[in-house]
Parts: structure tokens; sequence; C-alpha cells
């Protein structure tokens, strides 16, 4: 079973959704990938953690008034301060100041292509402790239209290493932190689409998620679509609207 007991900066560590209705999600996700959860609380209301198999690998909270159902990625940081500052400096903005939530230090900020992201300094919540297998986060991927503005900025701020690949004939590079990848990028699938940090959880089946959302209410935006040596993908969304990716992986991943 493949755990976590802490990140590296730079990595991405935890995922959240916020959500209109919470106990909707609760019983979509529980369908889907038989999540149970907890409520951790806080100032801003309840926060779920969300387990599988005893292990933390995600949260959801309901979403600000106005907001979308959406989740997010939080990127690990040893001092979310000095993180937010260098964020600004390379040409991101910032969304949500440095603040104390039960568990650690996040901050919420946009790169220069407007795609939104978290960083998150870890206290007694280091993130995910349960990823690459069923219901649990395998990958997290920019989406910007302007890969020329946008690879730099992480590469300055996070110091990634960043490698080109060209599958299928367009390009997708992977960000790679102590020569290991750790996040993807790619230019938009299709028009319209806005920038943003996208979310993968494996699956045993991927077909067999798919039919389980869609029982569930969700929806199906794309797939099953296999890519070779690397898994069976569809993208769906939850009964909000929230976006994400599962993914049948073509072999086990540590």
């Amino acid at each position: 079973m493949p755990t976590r007991d802490g990140y590296a900066e730079g990595i991405p560590s935890w995922v959240d959704l916020a959500t209109p209705d919470l106990d909707g999600a609760k019983e979509f996700y529980s369908a889907l990938f038989g999540w149970e959860y907890h409520d951790a609380g806080s100032d801003m209301g309840p926060y779920l953690m969300c387990f599988k198999k005893g292990l933390v690998a995600a949260g959801m909270g309901f979403a600000a008034e106005g907001q979308p159902s959406v989740w997010s990625t939080y990127i690990a940081v040893d001092d979310a301060s000095a993180s937010l500052a260098k964020i600004v400096e390379a040409g991101g903005s910032t969304i949500l100041d440095c603040t104390d939530v039960p568990g650690g230090r996040l901050a919420f900020a946009s790169d220069p292509t407007g795609a939104a992201f978290g960083i998150w300094e870890a206290g007694e919540h280091f993130g995910a402790a349960i990823v690459n297998e069923h219901g649990a986060l395998n990958w997290n991927e920019l989406t910007t239209d302007d890969p020329d503005s946008a690879l730099p900025f992480y590469e300055k701020v996070f110091e990634y290493t960043t490698r080109a690949t060209r599958p299928a004939g367009t390009t997708y590079w992977v960000f790679e932190v102590d020569g290991r990848g750790i996040a993807g990028a790619m230019a938009p699938p299709a028009p319209d689409l806005p920038n943003h940090w996208g979310i993968y959880f494996a699956v045993d089946d991927a077909q067999a998620g798919v039919e389980t959302a869609l029982e569930a209410g969700g929806s199906k935006t794309y797939g099953p679509m296999e890519v070779s040596d690397v898994g069976t993908f569809a993208g769906l969304a939850d009964p909000f609207g929230a976006h994400f990716t599962i993914i049948q992986l073509a072999t086990e991943v540590d």
C-alpha cells in the first residue's frame, strides 16, 4: 500500500474539495472511492478529512458564497510566508494571504496565467498519507495556454526541473524534484478551458469508475481513453460540478 509520511518542498501534498453540498459530496465520493470521513472542523466551518484504509487521502469543506465547486491542489513548502513572497516576485498573485489553520499554515495564489493553487506549510498535518491506489491521489496537472510564462514561474518558485515529452504528437511537460516526476503540465485540450490545476485519483477499473460516478449523479467529460504505458483515463464531474480525473494505472506506482 503506497503511503507517505511527509513531503519535500515543491511536491503537491494535498488536495481538497470546495462544495456547496457537503452531505451530497460525501455520498458521491463514498460510492466512487469508498471514503470514510472525520470532521476536523475549523473557524471557517466543517472540514472533512477523507480516509481510505484508515489513512487520510483528501479533504472537503463548504465552498464560499459565489465560489464554484472545485478541487484544489496544495504544494508543500517549508515556509508559507517566504514562498508567497517568491510567488509574487515571480509574477504570481495572492488570492488568500498566509493563514494558520488546524494542522498547518496555508496560502492561496495564482500563477501568471491565472491558474490557482495552494501552498501548505505542514504542522501536525503533512498531507495525503495514502497515494497511488484506488480512491487516493495519483497526479496533479497544470493546464495552461501560456507555458512560456507558466513553466519558468514554477521553476523559479519551486526550483523545478522541467522535462518535455511528446506523447501522440503533442507536448507534455513533467515537473521534477530531485529527478523524480512530481506533476505535469499541458496546453488546454479543448477551446475555452480555463487555466487550472487538475487532480487525478487512482482507481482499480476506469470503466467501472465511470459507471459508478454516473449512477451516483456525476457526469463524464471524456473517456475512458488509454495511454500506452501510463493507464486508462476518464474525466468526471461530481453532482455539484467539481471536475477531476480518474486513472486506472498501467503499472503499480510506489
